[in-house]
């Protein structure tokens, strides 16, 4: 659906696989950006209610549906009742990190994630403010 919206607006006939690359060039100049103002790893969390208080009630009834595995099945869960783990969502960030090419102590992207993005003159910006990850 993106890239014939994305062709109509623009004028050029990008693929599925164009757009998904679009993407993953915004998201990584996008987080770039971030870092150059200051962010690291420690800073991407939620909320301390997200951790601490259940989800105790619903707009949509006495449950909350939410898309999940049971077993080796999806299926929709009651997921009313439910808070986020602290520990797991840093370990959720660790694997993100990597499947994103970024590195995962600090949450910053590496050149060769940016370069492979034709995102070198980003990876420049990072290492002349000592903020390229993997270094």
């Amino acid at each position: 659906g993106e890239p014939r919206f994305w062709n109509a607006v623009t004028g050029q006939d990008i693929t599925f696989l164009d757009g998904i690359e679009l993407g993953r060039r915004i998201w990584n100049l996008d987080n770039a950006i971030w870092v150059l103002q200051g962010r690291h790893r420690e800073m991407v969390q939620f909320a301390s209610y997200i951790y601490d208080i259940k989800l105790e009630s619903s707009l949509v009834g006495p449950y909350y549906p939410m898309a999940g595995k049971v077993g080796d099945k999806w299926a929709y869960i009651n997921t009313l009742g439910r808070s986020i783990d602290r520990d797991g969502f840093e370990e959720w960030k660790t694997h993100f990190y990597n499947l994103e090419g970024w590195d995962v102590k600090s949450g910053w992207p590496t050149r060769e994630t940016l370069e492979g993005l034709k995102l070198a003159y980003v990876a420049d910006a990072l290492t002349e403010a000592d903020k390229l990850g993997g270094v």
